[in-house]
């Protein structure tokens, strides 16, 4: 039997000591993995809680990979990988990120250090707009900025509109470094790099790895603004399929031994079109598989916390012991799109070859912009935002799938519901008469929406549409899933409804 004592003076829930005590327990090896778990309403009884509270615990425990929970059963202890802690991650990397990078990368990494050796369709304004994926701006904390960009002003304009640190505000990458540990991601701020968005830090890894005919594998459908990236660096894009629940690993394991890629692209939170979200389960296997196989993973966490329903799962990056992951992040999906800052995490020879690539594109970050939003997070700002945008969206996707079962036909689409972000990935049926052209369809009836072909690397078969709910409220996407229903009806049912 599993026997502890709680602290009732404790300020601690009486839930995250349950589960803080099962996990120390497993992490010393005094539950090992098979070893079973009483159920919730044994432990319950046996601690004088209510049932709940235990299975609150044990859902929290299921999410971080600690425990499997099957109807019918007992929970048991599995055998995770552990979180990447300082001490847990091994002196020197995987990934050798000299015979990673391109000739072109490396040669202006050396000439980076010789110079630096110091640093080593048109909108219709009446339309419902489900295309956009920018923010809400009457949700932009617009006054707390302001007070933060005049504060940082006062106190160092000068020096903050000078060239300043190449690889960003270090304040702000030692407090990302802190952020990330939230996350399970241990990095130190030189380990960081600032960018112009997440979409940068997208680009410089591809700047770096760009040889013609070198294989990146996508998921498929995937980020559709990354697609233009690899055709413009003449890489070779491998699609691997998604599944419901995530990039379809076997075939991804074929397609690496058929094609060796230089890297591996992933969204493994709020899959950008499908906002799919893989659990733990499928992160550790693609870690294991690119692992041995020696190949990087790109992983895109552009919406990392936007999560409001269910239990958080850490990113790929937290378990990343022999550093072969780089994670970028962004501050433009919950914040301000338009400051234009987002993150690099990863090894420092990773990190300091993007560095020398995009220093002599741009010299120097625009500093002021990041000590404002530095300011801004440091005062508590950006965890009274997110707690807003948590409460806003959780609302209004609610709204959107209760519209979307009102006016949407299941004959007509299909759909996965996603647990956070801003997506719906409406898959829809064959149609005995398609319109020759969607996007005036949905005009005519003043909705608009991002056709799904372009987020394939080739063409595909079906007709998809990624539904965006980022800029919109729930009246606004009440009215949106009318037209659209309206639209689709025309189309599958042949009259006007």
């Amino acid at each position: 039997m599993l026997l502890f004592r709680l602290d009732d003076k404790s300020a601690t829930p009486k839930y995250r000591q349950i589960m803080d005590e099962i996990r120390r327990r497993v992490e010393t090896r005094s539950l090992r993995p098979g070893d079973k778990l009483p159920s919730t309403r044994r432990l319950a009884d046996k601690l004088g809680l209510h049932r709940s509270t235990v299975s609150l615990a044990y859902q929290e425990l299921w999410a971080l990979g600690f425990i499997d929970l099957r109807p019918g059963a007992c929970p048991r202890v599995r055998d995770r990988m552990e979180i990447a802690s300082p001490r847990g991650r091994s002196a020197k990397g995987l990934i050798d990120w000299g015979a990673i990078a391109s000739p072109a990368g490396n040669a202006i990494r050396q000439t980076y250090l010789r110079y630096y050796p110091e640093t080593r369709r048109k909108t219709v304004p009446s339309a419902v707009n489900f295309a956009s994926l920018d923010m809400d701006r009457r949700l932009f904390p617009l006054d707390s900025l302001r007070s933060c960009m005049n504060r940082v002003i006062k106190k160092q304009g000068a020096v903050l509109l000078g060239y300043g640190d190449r690889a960003g505000y270090l304040p702000l990458r030692e407090h990302i470094a802190e952020r990330l540990l939230n996350h399970g991601i241990s990095a130190t701020s030189d380990e960081i790099l600032i960018t112009n968005g997440s979409q940068q830090a997208i680009d410089l890894v591809f700047r770096m790895i760009a040889s013609p005919g070198k294989a990146v594998a996508i998921e498929s459908p995937t980020y559709g603004h990354m697609l233009p990236l690899l055709n413009f660096y003449r890489l070779k894009p491998l699609e691997i399929p998604m599944r419901p629940d995530g990039m379809d690993l076997s075939i991804l394991a074929s397609a690496i031994q058929r094609e060796r890629p230089a890297l591996v692209y992933t969204m493994p939170n709020f899959h950008n079109p499908t906002g799919v979200s893989t659990g733990q389960a499928h992160r550790e296997q693609l870690l294991s598989l690119c692992e041995t196989q020696r190949i990087p993973i790109l992983e895109d966490g552009y919406d990392e916390e936007m999560k409001y329903f269910g239990q958080v799962v850490l990113p790929i990056k937290s378990m990343d012991k022999r550093r072969l992951v780089i994670y970028c992040g962004t501050f433009s999906k919950i914040l301000f799109p338009g400051v234009r800052i987002g993150w690099v995490a990863a090894e420092h020879g990773c990190i300091e070859r993007l560095t020398a690539i995009r220093s002599f594109s741009e010299l120097s970050p625009a500093l002021i912009l990041q000590a404002a939003v530095h300011e801004f997070c440091r005062r508590g700002f950006y965890d009274r935002h997110i707690s807003k945008m948590h409460r806003v969206f959780r609302k209004r996707m609610q709204a959107a799938i209760r519209a979307l079962r009102r006016h949407i036909s299941p004959q007509w689409a299909e759909w996965t519901e996603p647990s956070g972000g801003y997506l719906i990935w409406l898959k829809l049926k064959p149609a005995v008469f398609p319109p020759s052209d969607w996007q005036s369809l949905f005009a005519e009836h003043g909705v608009q929406a991002t056709l799904g072909h372009l987020f394939y690397a080739s063409k595909t078969a079906g007709m998809s549409l990624r539904l965006s709910i980022s800029t919109l409220d729930e009246r606004e996407i009440e009215e949106g899933f009318r037209r659209l229903g309206k639209a689709l009806h025309r189309v599958y049912i042949g009259r006007r409804p």
